[in-house]
């Protein structure tokens, strides 16, 4: 086997095991834990000397989900394609990809303090003046999205002033449903009278705090009040159905397979204005990050 492919399986690996642990290995400075890190053309970008040659006036961030990595966003096998170099063929003056790489098991409120002061230094060092700034996340990433842009705000900064859209693709607002199902299932294996299955319990119940956070799409620490998306900005939202059919019941029962429609809408937020919701159906949680249709979405509207 190449080292190119050993290093892509160690890659996915750590994901995963931040996914799951993320939060405990860091507290342990364990080498699994996934850095924040910015990403071009698959390089690891300095935020304080970015060093991007032709970079645009236009940045668009994708953020991935749990227990992925950047090359979900990828809608070819060459790896070139991604929703942000679709948008830079139609924009004028042309688009620079950006993608985030973190680690998924941290509370999601921390990742969310860290990326809005990773965002103000890339933006501050950018190699041209950043007149538009675009933020793309799938799953977990459109809540690092809410997250990041509240304490963007709360700390002024000046990326907060020139963020254009937002984009939540596939994102529990109201919670996963099987978030729910892994934290209901521990709680009643943990009140079973035979060890093995308390044991059971207890093993599941070690899900990290980044996937507790997905319960009830949680992005802000305890006791902060959640305020509505930030104002000023354009808020899109991506749904998918596992089935073709609307009226198909998989739909009403999984979703796309992990977030339910009304969930990835938030409808039961307060005070959310969105620009924009598209739905598509036989298209699952995954394929949501890379899907042409998708991606023909995002052109009508970020164009």
């Amino acid at each position: 086997m190449s080292s190119p492919s050993i290093s892509q399986w160690q890659r996915h690996a750590s994901a995963i095991a931040s996914g799951f642990l993320g939060d405990w290995l860091e507290s342990r400075n364990n080498a699994l834990a996934v850095p924040m890190t910015i990403l071009h053309q698959g390089r690891e970008v300095d935020p304080r000397k970015p060093g991007i040659e032709e970079a645009s006036e236009t940045v668009c961030l994708s953020i991935h989900g749990l227990m992925e990595l950047e090359s979900v966003w990828r809608l070819s096998a060459s790896g070139e394609q991604t929703y942000a170099t679709g948008l830079s063929d139609r924009i004028p003056g042309g688009v620079t990809d950006v993608m985030l790489r973190y680690n998924t098991g941290r509370p999601i409120y921390r990742n969310g303090e860290d990326l809005a002061a990773l965002l103000e230094t890339l933006v501050d060092a950018w190699p041209v003046p950043v007149k538009r700034l675009i933020l793309l996340g799938h799953s977990m990433g459109g809540l690092l999205i809410r997250s990041t842009c509240h304490y963007g705000r709360v700390a002024g900064h000046r990326w907060a002033e020139l963020l254009g859209d937002c984009v939540y693709i596939g994102s529990p607002h109201d919670g996963s449903w099987l978030a729910r199902g892994a934290h209901a299932a521990a709680g009643l294996l943990n009140e079973m009278p035979r060890d093995y299955l308390r044991v059971v319990g207890e093993v599941i119940d070690l899900r990290s705090e980044g996937i507790r956070n997905l319960t009830r799409g949680e992005v802000l620490a305890r006791g902060v009040e959640e305020t509505p998306l930030m104002p000023g900005v354009r808020h899109f939202v991506v749904c998918g159905l596992l089935a073709r059919s609307r009226k198909n019941p998989v739909n009403a029962l999984f979703g796309d397979a992990l977030v339910h429609e009304s969930s990835a809408q938030g409808r039961e937020r307060s005070g959310w204005e969105l620009a924009g919701i598209a739905t598509f159906s036989g298209v699952d949680h995954i394929r949501l990050a890379h899907h042409p249709e998708v991606a023909k979405q995002l052109e009508a509207w970020l164009v």
